[in-house]
């Protein structure tokens, strides 16, 4: 195979302030740090194992593939979380997103496929496509500023065979904003905004801010992330918001 193929390994430390499993927003943005090679290929990994008093298995994977042909961009994002505690399953929550970019000097048009099913929202799939357009308003070195927008549809099933079922089908625009500033040569901060709103309800929206911090060492990187959704009207009995802070440490493999 002439592409080079880079590996990341990432090793998540995490820190749980509050969380309630609203994991519909995914953030696609947080590993297109390094695409600049025709194929690459991400990974991470984070993960807590108790037992005794307390028996608790949780841990989560995220991988990326990512091909560059020309002024296209194809990348397969996978994730998986998994919780169990007492030897019962809370968490078993599976997302899978297929992205294309096509690529107009520093902006880009996009599609997407996702899916997901996500047990700790009682959720038995979501489905959502659409596009955009992404553009660029500011960029220095390796520091930018970029806003998009765009519209896609979702479907929603909670409760599948339960008298509480409810399938909901919506369009949603979506406006996000992503932005890299650098404070010195190894210390830097990523961030995305997602804003998604109904189209035909403006009361019903949802929120994902994701600040990550990043510090460069030689061998590795160490990242400080913060995450905070939120919905301001669930379809089912859950909190409309939650946050979370991860520790990472990030290393590379040619």
């Amino acid at each position: 195979m002439t592409s080079k193929i880079n590996t990341f390994s990432t090793i998540l430390l995490s820190l749980i302030c509050h969380c309630v499993f609203s994991q519909t927003i995914i953030n696609t943005e947080n590993m297109m740090r390094e695409l600049d090679e025709k194929m690459s290929y991400s990974m991470g990994f984070k993960g807590d194992f108790n037992f005794g008093n307390i028996d608790l298995i949780q841990f989560s994977t995220a991988h990326q593939f990512a091909q560059s042909v020309d002024r296209s961009l194809f990348r397969l994002l996978l994730n998986y979380d998994y919780i169990e505690e007492s030897n019962q399953t809370i968490s078993s929550d599976f997302t899978g997103q297929f992205r294309y970019n096509y690529k107009i000097q520093k902006n880009s048009i996009f599609g997407f496929l996702q899916a997901q099913n996500l047990k700790s929202l009682r959720m038995n799939h979501r489905f959502t496509s659409g596009g955009g357009y992404r553009h660029n308003l500011w960029s220095k070195d390796s520091d930018y500023l970029d806003l998009s927008a765009g519209l896609f549809f979702e479907d929603e099933l909670y409760d599948k065979d339960l008298v509480t079922q409810i399938q909901v089908y919506n369009w949603r625009y979506s406006f996000s904003s992503f932005s890299k500033y650098s404070f010195t040569e190894n210390t830097f901060i990523n961030l995305s905004v997602y804003y998604q709103i109904k189209t035909t309800n403006s009361e019903d929206y949802r929120l994902f801010v994701q600040p990550r911090l990043y510090y460069i060492l030689p061998k590795f990187d160490i990242f400080l992330d913060l995450t905070y959704r939120f919905h301001s009207t669930p379809y089912i009995m859950l909190y409309r918001r939650d946050t979370s802070l991860e520790l990472g440490v990030e290393f590379q493999l040619k």
